[in-house]
């Protein structure tokens, strides 16, 4: 009966705990489980469990990010102006200290406690569009990088749940892969002089920019050194990220953060806000950022 008892009144410290958590006067726990939630694709219904429809609404109203409007401004990079030994950060250093013929260079760190891995990459001309083999039903990266000889891969565009199909554009060298319509789309698309532009793109804003490279997601977290406005946590909760930036010397930087792995934990997905991302891209001279699919 002792230990029954001391079951009983365990179980109830941690329905309590877990009460206070959820319904309680901090409101961290509640804005964390509703924006990572609600901005999944299929796991919604985890916020309505828990939560009324005003309540999702209050904390999606107060965490948000105000799109940027302006559009790349390709003449302010200039690829391979890399002063070396002129280093004004500890961040600079790691991206620009290097051997002449490294093609890139890996950096790995930990940011609160999540694992990261930044990519230097200093030849822009060499990152291009990989494709699934199958554009409705997909194929896992490792899958991808080793069909297309690549050295280095990351995840890019997002796709649909209802059929499986990409959303927005695809484009591998100068080819439109895929235009899932004619509207613009929040893309990360590499020139034929090898800038990255981040903003809105449509198919017909392609041969105008001189587009050779394109994939869609975002938002755009980086216009021409300008960030994105966020209020909030930024509206998309806590989430593993990818992103794909260039610096003003035309070194594009590839950046990874990990979740918890691929199980779920009691904590949830892991992962970072867009605020967190922002300040990672900016420690590393990012001039240009786009938010590409972050994955599971």
């Amino acid at each position: 009966m002792k230990f029954i008892t001391k079951l009983f009144i365990i179980l109830d410290i941690i329905i309590v705990f877990c009460f206070l958590l959820v319904y309680g006067p901090y409101d961290k726990a509640r804005v964390f489980w509703i924006t990572t939630s609600m901005n999944t694709m299929n796991h919604k219904y985890l916020a309505h469990i828990f939560y009324s429809d005003d309540t999702i609404e209050k904390v999606m109203n107060s965490n948000y990010y105000v799109s940027l409007e302006e559009s790349t401004n390709v003449d302010d990079i200039t690829i391979g102006a890399i002063e070396k030994d002129n280093y004004s950060s500890i961040y600079e250093k790691q991206i620009l200290d290097r051997e002449e013929d490294e093609l890139y260079k890996l950096i790995e760190f930990k940011y609160k406690e999540f694992n990261c891995y930044l990519v230097a990459i200093y030849d822009p001309k060499r990152v291009h569009t990989a494709v699934a083999n199958n554009l409705n039903r997909g194929q896992i990266l490792t899958e991808i990088a080793k069909e297309n000889d690549a050295i280095v891969a990351i995840n890019g565009g997002g796709y649909s749940w209802a059929d499986g199909y990409p959303e927005g554009l695809i484009v591998q060298n100068g080819n439109v892969i895929y235009a899932r319509s004619n509207n613009g789309y929040a893309s990360a698309a590499i020139n034929e002089d090898g800038i990255l532009i981040s903003g809105e793109l449509s198919v017909k804003d392609l041969k105008e920019k001189k587009i050779k490279e394109a994939l869609s997601f975002g938002p755009a977290l980086i216009v021409n050194g300008n960030p994105i406005k966020i209020v909030g946590t930024g509206g998309s909760g806590m989430n593993p990220r990818t992103v794909i930036a260039q610096r003003k010397d035309g070194i594009i930087l590839f950046l990874v953060v990990n979740g918890y792995g691929q199980d779920l934990s009691f904590k949830g997905r892991g992962g970072v806000y867009l605020n967190d991302l922002l300040i990672i891209l900016q420690r590393y001279g990012a001039y240009n950022a786009i938010n590409m699919d972050g994955g599971s």
